[in-house]
């Protein structure tokens, strides 16, 4: 799994760094900027957000909420293709293109912050857990009724409004708080995870320390211990005077 985390990375930097060339090149050549110029910006600037939805996919993959991203690439594939439909192509488009369009990009953002936020939280306290999965049934929740609305034909109350505008608020304020606690306090000290320092002799102890195991024919490490369970029983007393 790692070696193929390696390999995504690389080809989504390698993906966006020769758009950002090509946007670069559009920018920098001579005369004015016309359509095809303006195409290539459009599409550096939808290869960029691609690659940074694919970057948060990838970042759950070392954790259990893995099939979110794994969906969240595939989905992605729609909204992108028709993101670069739609600036190269010249012709029009019915309804039922543009509500999948409104759909797949919806999911497709959503998953990618379900992805993110579970990749921050790999490791988090029970607390924080519960905190991810609340925020992504939130999240689930404002994706459907978003989709409900680009799906409807009209006729949606303010009642419902209201309802995806308090949910997008929840959806922020558990998404906020979550990377908040991760990177502000959230995460186990480096330390309490590997445990205690390993304790190492320096150079002149660890010559006494063979020398005095030499002069009494024990290795060096039979010569520590013996030297511990000496002073964990602590000065002996010398025995009484029966005179």
């Amino acid at each position: 799994m790692e070696a193929l985390r390696r390999i995504v990375a690389r080809f989504v930097i390698g993906t966006f760094a020769l758009a950002a060339a090509l946007g670069i090149y559009a920018l920098l050549k001579p005369g004015q900027l016309g359509e095809v110029e303006g195409n290539v910006l459009l599409t550096t600037t939808i290869v960029g957000v691609a690659a940074l939805a694919a970057l948060c996919y990838l970042a759950s993959s070392a954790s259990s909420w893995w099939p979110a991203g794994a969906a969240g690439a595939v989905v992605a594939v729609v909204p992108v293709t028709i993101s670069l439909v739609l600036v190269w192509g010249d012709w029009s488009y019915s309804d039922g293109w543009w509500r999948t369009y409104g759909v797949s990009m919806t999911l497709a953002l959503t998953l990618a912050q379900i992805s993110l936020l579970a990749g921050l939280t790999g490791d988090a306290r029970r607390r924080q857990r519960w905190l991810l999965i609340s925020t992504a049934l939130i999240a689930g929740a404002v994706a459907a009724v978003i989709i409900m609305l680009l799906l409807s034909d009209g006729g949606i109350g303010d009642d419902v409004m209201r309802l995806l505008g308090v949910l997008a608020i929840l959806d922020a304020l558990g998404s906020i708080t979550l990377i908040a606690l991760r990177v502000f306090g959230g995460r186990v000290p480096s330390s309490a995870r590997r445990g205690p320092e390993p304790f190492v002799l320096d150079a002149g102890r660890s010559t006494r320390l063979r020398r005095l195991a030499t002069a009494h024919g024990v290795s060096a490490d039979l010569m520590l211990d013996r030297l511990l369970t000496e002073a964990e029983r602590g000065p002996t007393e010398p025995p009484a005077d029966r005179g």
